[in-house]
């Protein structure tokens, strides 16, 4: 929708410099005196690479390396862009070439969000002055979601809510997402460019597309008066933990009336904890449901779904009844329990395990170890022909300390001879938020890739026992460091 041509993307310094600056004495003026010292004159902006000196531009991304070509550009003494010096080097610089580079940093002021700085380029010399129009191109906006009550009648004062809504050159309702129904051009832009605020026209009363097209490119938003189709995007854990806080991430969470487990358990709209952006509800898992299922969000403009939650048949160990500890060889662990909701985990799925304890100097190669009898998913659930590297172990973990030092040597399944291939040097970091969690229960994954040496699920389980082993080590260890993790629900699922 946006014209690109002229758009110039980050370029760094090229192998083919040199032959830039050669390339630039070939259009040196005949009216020059032949010492650069008329009067400066800027011809256009170019890229530095030859292979793109045909094409000029007068718009530029901010880190963009140029080359200005002119005549008589020697004896620079200072450059500006957007009224702000830059720095420059002299070397790169004749009498009919300089090249430099759009800053990129923080404190470079853009045209955009600052619409009284001067969109240009100063070249002073010993000289004289040259001048030449340069628009340094603000970010693109973006439109997150649209505030309002619905359903939306006209006159109804409604809200774009997003970033970079710089330069604005026009706002429009269209339908089809081409022709315009209805311009919109009577609207506030916030002091900090991130909102819009308009009342509703007439012809807003049907579904389609507001459109908001900038100077550096344009945003769209699907717009539904009667309120838009919400949208799951993931969730925090397919298995969390009973008692344990579950995400649900998407888009148009307006008033958002139930979340449905399975068709089994309904967690009410009072029980909901709605982002302000409308793009994550959080709840508290009230109980385990009893079968597979879709977890369900219903919102004002319809109800949303999400496969594979709960997946009981995937499970492969739950300390409930599938798979367990090996309880001869396992370490000195705490064994299979319940939280009690006194000490740490204190919420579980029924009964989980887990390790605690200090690690001395003395222990640091061999602490203490989790060993498993799994049961694998069966064919149906998971095919024998399934890649090894379109599945993952998920697990749930909860981290009384975080694991700094510490870390978890993983084994699956037992080879048949030449020993056990696993991974090394693990420490458990949340699927979610992409950190390690402490204090609260977060989904774990491992591609089975780092795990086994099998290309497929059914190569695998022919050729190794039921077997999955955590043990925890820590080489090195400096000092006495105390260790506290539990598991539960280890699972295998497609990635």
């Amino acid at each position: 929708m946006k014209r690109q041509n002229n758009r110039i993307m980050k370029a760094g310094w090229p192998g083919m410099l040199f032959l830039a600056l050669m390339i630039a004495f070939a259009v040196t003026s005949c009216k020059d005196d032949g010492e650069g010292n008329g009067l400066p004159v800027i011809h256009y902006i170019r890229m530095t690479d030859p292979a793109l000196a045909d094409s000029t531009f007068t718009d530029v991304s901010p880190g963009t390396m140029i080359a200005i070509i002119g005549e008589n550009l020697t004896g620079v003494k200072e450059v500006y862009i957007n009224d702000q010096e830059i720095s420059f080097n002299a070397n790169y610089g004749t009498a009919t070439s300089l090249i430099v580079t759009v800053p990129s940093d923080e404190d470079f002021l853009l045209s955009g969000p600052n619409p009284d700085i001067p969109s240009e380029l100063r070249i002073v010399t010993d000289h004289g002055i040259a001048t030449y129009p340069l628009h340094v191109l603000s970010p693109g906006p973006v439109i997150s979601y649209i505030s309002a009550f619905y359903p939306i009648d006209p006159g109804d004062e409604i809200t774009l809510i997003g970033e970079n809504f710089y330069e604005i050159k026009r706002i429009y309702f269209t339908k089809d997402s081409v022709e315009v129904t209805q311009p919109i051009t009577d609207y506030q832009v916030s002091s900090d460019f991130d909102q819009i605020t308009f009342a509703v026209p007439d012809k807003l009363m049907e579904d389609g597309y507001i459109i908001m097209e900038c100077y550096t490119s344009d945003a769209c938003i699907e717009f539904a008066h009667n309120g838009p189709k919400p949208e799951i995007t993931g969730v925090s854990s397919t298995m969390p933990v009973v008692g344990s806080e579950v995400t649900i991430t998407g888009k148009n969470f307006i008033d958002a009336s139930e979340v449905n487990i399975n068709g089994e358990i309904t967690i009410p709209k009072e029980d909901l904890e709605i982002s302000q952006a409308f793009d994550a509800i959080t709840f508290t898992m009230p109980q385990a449901p009893a079968h597979s299922g879709k977890i369900s969000v219903t919102t004002i403009g319809g109800t949303a779904e999400l496969d594979n939650f709960y997946p009981l048949e995937n499970v492969i160990i739950d300390y409930d009844g599938t798979g367990g500890l090996d309880p001869m060889w396992s370490g000195a662990n705490l064994g299979i329990f319940v939280a009690n909701g006194e000490e740490a985990p204190y919420t579980s799925t029924g009964n989980c395990t887990g390790m605690k304890g200090i690690i001395t100097s003395a222990e640091q190669w061999w602490w203490q170890q989790t060993l498993h009898t799994p049961v694998w998913p069966s064919s149906s659930i998971i095919p024998e022909s399934t890649p090894i590297s379109e599945l993952e172990l998920q697990y749930e973990c909860y981290l009384g300390e975080a694991m700094e030092g510490p870390v978890i040597q993983v084994t699956m399944g037992e080879a048949s001879g030449d020993g056990v291939f696993s991974l090394t040097g693990y420490t458990p970091v949340s699927d979610y938020t992409g950190k390690m969690e402490v204090k609260e229960w977060m989904q774990c994954s491992i591609p089975l890739e780092s795990l086994v040496e099998e290309t497929t699920w059914g190569a695998f389980t022919a050729n190794h026992k039921q077997v999955l082993n955590f043990y925890i080590t820590y080489p090195n260890c400096p000092k006495d460091t105390k260790v506290e993790i539990y598991v539960d629900n280890f699972r295998i699922m497609p990635i």
